[in-house]
């Protein structure tokens, strides 16, 4: 378990320094067979860690270049949580939790614009929710959609850029509802489980 982890770790490591690389990139820098290589490939990319692209040779076969995706990049450790949290402390003792509030609201704002060029309000509900776990998937939230009966379907989110935010303050949820809320068009919408809450995913449930 520990070889195997490690080895995942190294081909993140890799991919992260040289962009793209194929599998016979990754086996001479890991001096790892390239069956091996691949086991781990289709792992991490059911993952959603990375992702796969097919280039044209002039001569030969085509070749299969691996990239990370966001959460691929997110796997790796940054200090942006840490600088985000120290700003908005300074700024609740210097001019108060009504002004982080009010930045949240214009972040809910600013998505909602956004998200409204991809989702499209005349769509039946079910697709509205695929384009939106689309949209949250390549910003990194690892969404996947869920069919849960013919009455309501759900969502689950599996990584949170804003998790640690949202432990110390509950307005980041409360747009991302509002947000979900406006460009599905229905009011049906419940959190159900939250990773800044202890969940293991934020999972959420429309009702048709």
């Amino acid at each position: 378990m520990v070889k195997e982890q490690s080895t995942r770790a190294m081909i993140l490591e890799l991919l992260k320094k040289n962009q793209s690389l194929s599998v016979s990139g990754i086996s001479n820098f890991l001096n790892i067979t390239e069956m091996a290589i691949r086991k781990h490939l289709i792992k991490l990319e059911s993952e959603k860690l990375i992702t796969s692209r097919t280039v044209r040779q002039p001569m030969g076969r085509p070749v299969i270049y691996y990239s990370l995706t966001a959460a691929g990049e997110n796997a790796f450790p940054k200090s942006y949580d840490l600088l985000t949290m120290e700003f908005l402390r300074d700024m609740e003792e210097t001019i108060g939790i009504e002004a982080i509030d009010q930045l949240f609201e214009k972040r809910e704002e600013r998505l909602r614009q956004k998200y409204r060029r991809r989702i499209f309000i005349e769509d039946p509900i079910s697709e509205k929710v695929k384009a939106l776990v689309k949209v949250q998937s390549d910003n990194g939230y690892m969404s996947e959609f869920h069919q849960e009966d013919n009455d309501k379907l759900s969502f689950s989110q599996y990584n949170c850029p804003i998790a640690a935010i949202a432990d110390k303050y509950d307005k980041p949820c409360e747009c991302e509802l509002n947000l979900f809320k406006s460009v599905l068009g229905t009011e049906k919408v419940k959190r159900v489980e939250c990773i800044a809450k202890g969940g293991a995913a934020c999972k959420y449930v429309v009702q048709k």
